[in-house]
């Protein structure tokens, strides 16, 4: 971008002040709202994301500690230690990964594409999963206890005052309780990659973006995601398989890898939708045929995900872009 988007400037302390203030509030206000403040805590990153993007890792940095420092007077420290892991490093880490040149001058610097970027998202969430997992076999209750807890918490959410909601989830529990912790990591993430872009269009509409925007269209993962996928959820249902039970190591690998492979998935779906915009570019079509998409991704929980990012991941062997001679590579 310009020159004077890389200058530090004296607006960069009230801008981390503001944006903390913002992003704590939004975090604080999401918990102790009904079940549906869930979304206003997931947009939490966004003034972190606005700080980093559009006057540098200083701000976004000094907001980061000031948000954290911020919540930790309000909220227990178990919650906040998630709002510092969950929302507050990843979004500084990415808004500085985004703003850093790859390559080039300074007076021309190469940026990270939209391919570079989605791969340190993937690998940002795999160690979100990790440490995650890993909290969560420390506590009291232990890996499999601790997730079946806090799944009860939000089976009386769902409840109506029947039981019904709550057996129901109750049931899936038993099926499903490895798939919890890489579901709630995945979540957040796509709320990162949601929180990251829309940043990047507001600075744009505002004319104060430190870089230009990465060509979501362009994205392409790189091959070692899908090879990982595989290995690890074919790894994952054999130990499932051999051990029979939930108990330490298995149980720990069981939920690790299961949570990899979900996270690796949130990858499969951004490409998935990169496709979507390379196919449709230039048709007059395309904002209601991407509007309906997104809604179908929205509304239709968990099929339309499951769609886009099978898409994504065919798009690794099949090459869906080069097929249909949309190919960036040109």
């Amino acid at each position: 971008m310009n020159g004077k988007a890389t200058a530090l400037t004296p607006f960069v302390p009230l801008v981390a002040m503001v944006a903390a203030l913002a992003s704590g509030l939004l975090f604080v206000f999401g918990l102790t709202s009904s079940f549906w403040g869930l979304f206003v805590t997931l947009c939490s990153p966004l003034p972190i994301y606005l700080a980093g993007l559009g006057w540098g890792s200083l701000a976004s940095g000094f907001a980061g500690v000031l948000a954290v420092t911020g919540v930790l007077m309000f909220v227990d420290p178990v919650m906040t230690s998630i709002y510092s892991v969950g929302f507050v490093i990843p979004a500084f880490i990415l808004s500085h990964l985004a703003i850093q040149p790859a390559g080039g001058s300074g007076d021309d610097p190469r940026w990270r594409s939209s391919s570079g970027l989605a791969t340190a998202f993937l690998v940002v969430g795999m160690l979100e999963v990790t440490l995650l997992t890993a909290a969560a076999a420390l506590s009291a209750e232990g890996l499999a206890g601790s997730v079946r807890g806090n799944l009860a918490v939000v089976a009386g959410w769902l409840d109506s005052g029947t039981g019904d909601a709550a057996g129901a989830v109750a049931e899936l529990v038993d099926f499903w309780d490895s798939l919890a912790l890489g579901s709630l990591v995945g979540g957040i993430m796509l709320a990162h990659a949601v929180m990251g872009a829309l940043a990047q269009g507001l600075l744009v509409s505002l004319a104060r973006p430190w870089r230009p925007s990465p060509a979501f269209w362009q994205l392409r993962l790189p091959a070692w995601p899908s090879v990982a996928a595989i290995v690890l959820a074919a790894a994952a249902f054999g130990i499932d398989q051999a051990a029979g039970d939930r108990e330490a190591l298995p149980a720990f690998l069981v939920y690790l890898m299961s949570g990899l492979v979900l996270v690796l998935g949130t990858g499969f779906l951004l490409q998935g939708l990169a496709v979507l915009h390379a196919l449709t570019r230039g048709m007059g079509m395309q904002p209601v045929i991407l509007m309906g998409s997104y809604a179908v991704v929205l509304l239709f929980q968990p099929f339309g995900v499951m769609v886009f990012a099978a898409v994504g991941f065919a798009e690794c062997w099949a090459g869906f872009r080069e097929r249909f001679g949309v190919a960036d590579d040109a």
